[in-house]
């Protein structure tokens, strides 16, 4: 901490502590759609960074205080920032896409593209490009001018009519050139590495392009590269092998699991004898019961005459029950249920289901009336 800041007042507002602060040196969040500045005031976080001020961790006099700004988060800001000038450029150059929106986050940032089906072989292009960019170690120049100035370059895109004043460009050799006022980076060999990692259709019309930059990059890649180390170890296959292998253990649990629902319904059919033996009869109505524990449960259905018989199956783990009938009206109970107890639920006339704090004893004292 070198050089200090003057706090003018500091405001609580609910648990925050809001600063104005004079000339402040604080880089705003959302701004140009970047990340803003963290650090510290004297011995005070700045937790948040809004354009007319700062929020703190704790109050602070008004006064002269040195402040510090952390520079890894700052270096950490120019990597992506510069990767989605050099990501957007790349779009552009390969396939004519503008870029529409940017918005940097903390874990990932995203560039929303004007079309909405950019195949994979797309995205590997311009993440190529982005990439020999980037291994070239291309001086990011800072280029002062004004608005008249600014429009005699072939910029990315046009100037705002809001712009007056100086204009800072920021020029990637001839590969890009464009008007912002963020962080970024003195060389494209700083990002190291620009990673695309996931897409999806926004508003209708347009592609959002997820993607990390740097040590986000490098982190993610490590992420990953340990997760399928764990994996290849526990499936005792080889890292190229996986895919393979995964797809065999696939098959083979769609096969036990086709298995086990044949082996489930050939149970249900001998459970079924023996729970209409115990069926209840109330009111007239008999009433078969059973608590679910697998899934025989999903075939009893078939194999009790709903014509004769209420079956109602209760699935503890879930507190849910099944009431499945032609012989009564399901949609009626559940709503006479719904009534007297603090339940969900719904139906048809043959089949619904109910949800909450209710027992079976409940269901049965409706049906008495």
């Amino acid at each position: 901490m070198s050089e200090k800041v003057k706090v003018i007042k500091v405001i609580k507002e609910g648990d925050i502590y809001f600063a104005t602060i004079e000339n402040n040196p604080f880089y705003p969040d959302g701004k140009g759609g970047q990340l803003g500045d963290r650090g510290k005031i004297d011995t005070v976080d700045v937790l948040n960074t809004p354009e007319t001020g700062v929020v703190l961790s704790k109050h602070l006099n008004p006064g002269e205080y040195f402040y510090e700004i952390d520079e890894k988060r700052r270096f950490d800001i120019a990597q992506q920032h510069t990767a989605q000038h050099i990501l957007s450029a790349a779009f552009e150059r390969i396939a004519s896409l503008k870029t529409v929106s940017f918005k940097m986050g903390e874990e990932y940032s995203t560039i929303d593209l004007d079309e909405q089906n950019i195949g994979e072989e797309m995205l590997n292009k311009a993440e190529e490009l982005s990439n020999d960019i980037i291994s070239k170690c291309i001086e990011v120049e800072e280029i002062f001018t004004d608005k008249e100035g600014a429009q005699k370059y072939n910029l990315r895109k046009p100037l705002s009519d809001k712009v007056s004043g100086q204009v800072r460009l920021i020029k990637i050799d001839d590969f890009d050139i464009s008007a912002c006022g963020g962080f970024h980076v003195k060389n494209t060999g700083n990002i190291n590495l620009l990673k695309i990692t996931n897409t999806e259709r926004v508003k209708g019309n347009l592609t959002r392009v997820y993607f990390l930059a740097g040590l986000r990059a490098i982190k993610d890649y490590s992420q990953k590269d340990s997760i399928l180390k764990n994996i290849s170890f526990i499936l005792t296959s080889g890292l190229y092998d996986l895919e393979n292998k995964v797809e065999i253990l696939l098959n083979e649990n769609k096969d036990y699991k086709n298995r086990i629902k044949k082996l489930a319904e050939k149970m249900a059919y001998h459970l079924s004898k023996d729970l209409i033996q115990k069926a209840v009869v109330v009111n007239n109505n008999k009433v078969v019961y059973h608590k679910k524990e697998d899934e025989t449960a999903d075939f009893l259905h078939k194999y009790v005459n709903l014509k004769d018989y209420t079956l109602i199956i209760e699935d503890e783990k879930n507190k849910t029950f099944s009431i499945v009938s032609n012989n009564i009206n399901c949609k009626e109970l559940i709503d006479k249920l719904k009534m007297n107890n603090n339940i969900k639920g719904g139906g048809s006339e043959v089949r619904g289901n109910i949800s909450g704090d209710i027992k079976f004893k409940d269901i049965l004292k409706i049906l008495e009336k």
